[in-house]
């Protein structure tokens, strides 16, 4: 059996598709999974152990060079690649107008995705056959598995979700460095990824400060601080001087790297973010903070992962995001929780551990 996938972006989104490929592998043993995903976001699907093929989409690249020779040689090369398979069938889980385009090329009596009412963009709906809208108490993780399950008519739920995802040779020596560091570290290792691409997902620095160095005083830890951007490894920076011995920052790492690394911490403090969601398929237990968003909806699923949800002071209810999460200019859901708040939560969450 041949499948594909269709979810081109982002990176969260797309890690939020990985229960399916295991559902699938779960359930179809020997299962061949191809999947379209946008160039700039396609190293983590090229890392997936189970994922076949890797189709890249370049739709941003083409936009820009819409008039050159090459970007109508690039999308014609685009078009055959996803017309030199035929597949038992199509699960298009991004759900907007973008997707509809591989969708449509792909060869295959059967597309799955959502319905109108759950659908990001209606136009999508012209080019599916089978539809189907989760329930809205789902998560996202889950929303994702619904089409399939409903599709296969198969309920089962997935067995085990965590994943090692691939390195090459380069990334191997990376990763084994990292790893040499973490032997000689003393008490529980812990990653610290507390950046976020919105300020309003991210604590105050006096909150994270205090609540980070509670954690060392009280329990005999060792912390790893990681970062993305530059202003990320500037706070990484100002966290270590705070932290002192106790804390060390790590190198910018590519994703399957610091997914790898995750697998041998005790504890990823996170963020709704990126590394969170990377951290729900490495295994270890994390431990995050959740504001304008949901954390029923977005936090990794499982006993071992624990968030602690900031409260609108304004009022305001959502199911997925707060619809002014972009625009808000106070983050007070996040930005107003006290670090002994913080603390105490987690200190409930990590004396639980073994």
């Amino acid at each position: 059996m041949r499948i594909l996938i269709v979810k081109t972006s982002s990176l969260g989104d797309i890690i939020h598709a990985f229960p399916l490929v295991d559902f699938l592998h779960q359930e179809f043993p020997g299962v061949l999974i191809d999947w379209v995903v946008e160039k700039n976001f396609s190293e983590i699907v090229h890392a997936h152990p189970f994922i076949h093929r890797v189709i890249e989409i370049d739709t941003k690249g083409w936009r820009k060079g819409i008039g050159q020779p090459t970007t109508w040689k690039a999308m014609k090369n685009f078009r055959r690649e996803m017309q030199a398979e035929t597949y038992e069938v199509v699960f298009d889980l991004q759900g907007n107008t973008k997707s509809a385009i591989p969708t449509y090329l792909s060869r295959s009596q059967h597309k799955v995705g959502f319905g109108l009412k759950t659908i990001h963009e209606w136009p999508n709906v012209l080019f599916t056959n089978h539809r189907y809208n989760p329930p809205l108490n789902l998560n996202v993780r889950e929303e994702n598995l619904y089409l399939a399950q409903q599709y296969f008519q198969r309920n089962t739920q997935v067995e085990n979700e965590k994943v090692t995802l691939k390195l090459n040779q380069e990334q191997l020596a990376v990763c084994h460095h990292i790893k040499e560091q973490l032997r000689k570290a003393s008490g529980k290792k812990i990653l610290v990824c507390a950046g976020s691409a919105w300020k309003n997902k991210k604590l105050s620095s006096d909150a994270l400060e205090f609540f980070l160095r509670k954690v060392s005083g009280v329990f005999s830890v060792s912390f790893f601080l990681a970062w993305g951007s530059k202003e990320e490894f500037l706070e990484a920076q100002k966290l270590q001087e705070v932290l002192g011995e106790n804390a060390c920052v790590l190198d910018k790492l590519s994703l399957p790297v610091l997914q790898n690394v995750m697998t041998e911490m005790d504890v990823v403090i996170a963020m709704d973010s990126l590394p969170l969601h990377l951290a729900g398929t490495s295994g270890t237990p994390t431990f995050s903070v959740f504001g304008a968003s949901s954390a029923s909806k977005y936090n990794p699923k499982g006993e071992k992962n624990i968030a602690l949800q900031g409260e609108c002071p304004y009022g305001r209810v959502f199911e997925r995001r707060c619809p002014i999460l972009r625009t808000c200019q106070t983050g007070l859901c996040i930005r107003s929780l006290p670090g002994e708040k913080i603390f105490q939560a987690f200190d409930n969450f990590f004396r639980k551990l073994p």
